[in-house]
Protein backbone atom coordinates (compact mmCIF):
# COMPACT_ATOMS: atom_id res chain seq x y z
CA UNK A 1 0.00 0.00 0.00
CA UNK A 2 1.12 3.37 -0.94
CA UNK A 3 1.43 6.93 1.61
CA UNK A 4 -1.25 8.39 -0.78
CA UNK A 5 -3.75 4.90 -0.59
CA UNK A 6 -3.39 4.83 3.26
CA UNK A 7 -4.06 8.71 3.68
CA UNK A 8 -6.58 8.49 1.20
CA UNK A 9 -8.68 5.71 3.31
CA UNK A 10 -7.95 8.02 6.71
CA UNK A 11 -9.43 10.40 5.32
CA UNK A 12 -12.88 8.80 4.40
CA UNK A 13 -12.96 9.13 8.38
CA UNK A 14 -13.04 13.23 8.53
CA UNK A 15 -14.64 14.04 5.44
CA UNK A 16 -18.92 14.24 5.16
CA UNK A 17 -21.32 12.53 7.25
CA UNK A 18 -18.80 10.00 8.49
CA UNK A 19 -16.93 13.04 9.81
CA UNK A 20 -18.70 14.56 12.03
CA UNK A 21 -20.02 11.23 13.63
CA UNK A 22 -15.94 10.72 14.29
CA UNK A 23 -15.75 14.38 15.34
CA UNK A 24 -18.33 13.82 18.15
CA UNK A 25 -16.98 10.27 18.90
CA UNK A 26 -13.56 11.45 19.45
CA UNK A 27 -15.12 14.63 21.86
CA UNK A 28 -17.21 12.24 23.79
CA UNK A 29 -13.80 10.04 24.28
CA UNK A 30 -11.55 12.94 25.31
CA UNK A 31 -14.48 13.87 27.84
CA UNK A 32 -14.62 10.35 29.08
CA UNK A 33 -10.96 9.97 29.39
CA UNK A 34 -10.89 12.42 31.66
CA UNK A 35 -13.36 11.88 33.55
CA UNK A 36 -11.89 8.57 34.44
CA UNK A 37 -8.48 10.17 34.72
CA UNK A 38 -10.12 12.55 37.88
CA UNK A 39 -11.90 9.51 39.45
CA UNK A 40 -8.18 7.57 39.71
CA UNK A 41 -7.04 10.80 40.67
CA UNK A 42 -9.75 11.22 43.92
CA UNK A 43 -9.43 6.91 43.90
CA UNK A 44 -5.72 7.52 44.55
CA UNK A 45 -5.64 10.74 47.25
CA UNK A 46 -8.47 8.39 49.25
CA UNK A 47 -6.25 5.11 48.74
CA UNK A 48 -3.50 6.99 50.35
CA UNK A 49 -5.99 8.66 53.40
CA UNK A 50 -6.98 5.36 53.61
CA UNK A 51 -3.54 3.46 54.28
CA UNK A 52 -1.60 5.88 56.18
CA UNK A 53 -5.01 6.80 58.01
CA UNK A 54 -5.44 10.17 57.64
CA UNK A 55 -7.85 11.59 58.20
CA UNK A 56 -9.32 9.18 60.85
CA UNK A 57 -12.09 7.76 59.87
CA UNK A 58 -14.66 5.80 62.58
CA UNK A 59 -16.96 3.13 61.69
CA UNK A 60 -19.43 4.07 64.04
CA UNK A 61 -21.57 6.94 63.02
CA UNK A 62 -20.83 10.42 64.88
CA UNK A 63 -23.88 11.48 66.66
CA UNK A 64 -25.78 14.48 65.17
CA UNK A 65 -28.42 15.34 67.99
CA UNK A 66 -27.38 17.46 71.12
CA UNK A 67 -27.24 15.57 74.34
CA UNK A 68 -29.69 18.16 75.54
CA UNK A 69 -32.71 15.70 73.63
CA UNK A 70 -32.22 12.90 76.13
CA UNK A 71 -32.28 14.73 79.42
CA UNK A 72 -36.02 15.02 79.67
CA UNK A 73 -37.14 11.87 78.65
CA UNK A 74 -34.76 10.12 81.18
CA UNK A 75 -36.00 12.26 83.51
CA UNK A 76 -39.46 10.73 83.07
CA UNK A 77 -37.46 7.40 83.28
CA UNK A 78 -35.83 7.56 86.38
CA UNK A 79 -39.12 8.86 88.03
CA UNK A 80 -41.18 6.19 87.00
CA UNK A 81 -38.27 3.60 88.24
CA UNK A 82 -37.96 5.03 91.82
CA UNK A 83 -42.24 4.18 91.87
CA UNK A 84 -43.83 1.93 94.63
CA UNK A 85 -45.91 1.15 90.74
CA UNK A 86 -44.99 -2.25 89.44
CA UNK A 87 -46.59 -0.83 86.00
CA UNK A 88 -44.38 2.20 86.48
CA UNK A 89 -41.00 -0.06 86.07
CA UNK A 90 -42.43 -1.39 83.16
CA UNK A 91 -42.91 2.21 81.50
CA UNK A 92 -39.42 2.82 82.84
CA UNK A 93 -37.45 0.33 81.03
CA UNK A 94 -39.97 0.38 77.64
CA UNK A 95 -39.40 4.08 77.96
CA UNK A 96 -35.47 3.80 78.37
CA UNK A 97 -35.42 1.00 75.01
CA UNK A 98 -36.97 3.81 73.29
CA UNK A 99 -34.58 6.47 73.92
CA UNK A 100 -31.74 4.14 72.88
CA UNK A 101 -33.62 3.38 69.78
CA UNK A 102 -34.20 6.48 68.96
CA UNK A 103 -30.03 7.71 69.83
CA UNK A 104 -28.94 5.64 67.23
CA UNK A 105 -31.48 6.22 64.60
CA UNK A 106 -30.13 9.57 65.46
CA UNK A 107 -26.93 8.01 64.39
CA UNK A 108 -27.82 6.99 61.09
CA UNK A 109 -27.95 2.90 61.73
CA UNK A 110 -30.63 1.69 59.91
CA UNK A 111 -33.51 -1.39 60.74
CA UNK A 112 -36.49 -1.33 61.78
CA UNK A 113 -36.51 -2.26 65.28
CA UNK A 114 -33.91 -1.17 68.03
CA UNK A 115 -32.79 -4.83 67.87
CA UNK A 116 -31.70 -4.83 63.68
CA UNK A 117 -29.89 -1.66 65.18
CA UNK A 118 -27.79 -3.33 68.29
CA UNK A 119 -26.83 -6.20 65.47
CA UNK A 120 -24.86 -3.81 63.32
CA UNK A 121 -23.05 -2.91 66.45
CA UNK A 122 -20.05 -4.74 67.85
CA UNK A 123 -18.25 -4.80 71.44
CA UNK A 124 -15.90 -2.64 69.69
CA UNK A 125 -18.41 0.17 68.83
CA UNK A 126 -20.32 -0.07 71.91
CA UNK A 127 -18.66 -1.96 75.22
CA UNK A 128 -21.85 -2.21 76.72
CA UNK A 129 -23.39 -4.00 73.95
CA UNK A 130 -24.06 -7.46 76.12
CA UNK A 131 -25.63 -5.39 78.72
CA UNK A 132 -27.60 -3.42 76.15
CA UNK A 133 -29.00 -6.85 74.52
CA UNK A 134 -29.76 -8.36 77.80
CA UNK A 135 -32.07 -4.73 78.89
CA UNK A 136 -33.82 -5.46 75.40
CA UNK A 137 -34.52 -8.46 76.31
CA UNK A 138 -36.36 -7.75 79.60
CA UNK A 139 -37.85 -4.97 77.66
CA UNK A 140 -39.30 -7.42 75.14
CA UNK A 141 -40.70 -9.76 77.86
CA UNK A 142 -42.58 -7.00 79.08
CA UNK A 143 -43.89 -6.18 75.63
CA UNK A 144 -45.13 -9.54 74.28
CA UNK A 145 -46.00 -11.26 78.08
CA UNK A 146 -49.06 -9.38 79.01
CA UNK A 147 -48.81 -11.42 82.66
CA UNK A 148 -45.32 -10.27 83.19
CA UNK A 149 -44.54 -8.58 86.63
CA UNK A 150 -41.28 -7.64 86.67
CA UNK A 151 -39.07 -7.40 90.23
CA UNK A 152 -37.44 -3.90 90.47
CA UNK A 153 -34.55 -5.25 91.24
CA UNK A 154 -34.71 -6.61 87.32
CA UNK A 155 -36.29 -2.95 86.19
CA UNK A 156 -33.62 -1.24 87.73
CA UNK A 157 -30.80 -3.75 86.06
CA UNK A 158 -32.30 -2.86 82.95
CA UNK A 159 -32.61 0.97 83.26
CA UNK A 160 -28.71 0.82 84.25
CA UNK A 161 -27.88 -0.93 81.18
CA UNK A 162 -29.90 1.48 78.82
CA UNK A 163 -27.89 4.21 81.35
CA UNK A 164 -24.60 3.11 80.63
CA UNK A 165 -24.97 2.70 77.10
CA UNK A 166 -26.36 6.47 76.34
CA UNK A 167 -23.17 7.18 78.53
CA UNK A 168 -21.18 5.73 76.54
CA UNK A 169 -22.89 7.19 73.51
CA UNK A 170 -22.15 10.57 75.08
CA UNK A 171 -25.85 11.11 75.33
CA UNK A 172 -26.19 11.42 78.61
CA UNK A 173 -23.80 13.76 81.15
CA UNK A 174 -25.03 13.09 84.53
Amino acid sequence: MTPDQINDFFSFFYQGRVGQITWWLRLIAGVATSAMLAAIFVVSIKFRQLMTGSPKHESTPEPTVSPDVVPQPWQEVMEKIESANPSDWNFAVIRADAILDGVLKDMGLAGDSLGERLRQLDASKLNSLENVWEAHKIRNRIAHEADRVLSQEEANRAVTHFKWALKELQYLQE
